[in-house]
């Protein structure tokens, strides 16, 4: 074989190479396949704006998507994100709810002693637990939870 024409094979492997990571790029960072609606909603905990909290809904069919999730911000309302992507899911979800610190307290030897504080009761931070469930529909999504 020649010189030449193991170059053009190599030149063919390389533009088959080059296809083929290009193709697995556009799937894997398009997402297309995700059908995503707005959600905004607000988060009160004994009738007072939940602060710092964490929101996570988690779709009931595997197949609806990731998970989303927000942050409640000074006035407890929240705007959820899927890998990035504003939305979330449309579909049933069940939702969980935390809000805890984490406290380092220093021993005189070997490793600190780490406590959870948690601000709000803890089942609310379980998906079998919470109770809390969500409906995203294909549009905008208001969704309040009050916590007792």
């Amino acid at each position: 074989m020649s010189s030449a024409m193991c170059a053009e094979r190599w030149l063919r492997r390389g533009k088959a190479v080059f296809w083929l990571v290009w193709c697995i790029h556009l799937v894997g960072c398009h997402r297309s396949g995700l059908n995503l609606a707005p959600v905004e909603g607000l988060v009160t905990y004994k009738g007072a704006p939940l602060v710092d909290a964490g929101v996570l809904f988690l779709p009931n069919e595997p197949q609806m998507g990731p998970p989303a999730s927000g942050t409640t911000d000074a006035e407890g309302k929240f705007t959820l994100y899927t890998v990035n992507l504003p939305g979330a899911a449309v579909g049933d979800h069940r939702v969980v709810i935390s809000k805890e610190e984490t406290i380092s307290i220093p021993q005189r030897r070997g490793f600190p002693i780490y406590q959870t504080k948690r601000f709000i009761p803890e089942k609310y931070s379980d998906p079998d637990t919470s109770g809390l469930t969500a409906t995203v529909t294909d549009d905008d999504n208001q969704v309040k939870f009050e916590l007792m």
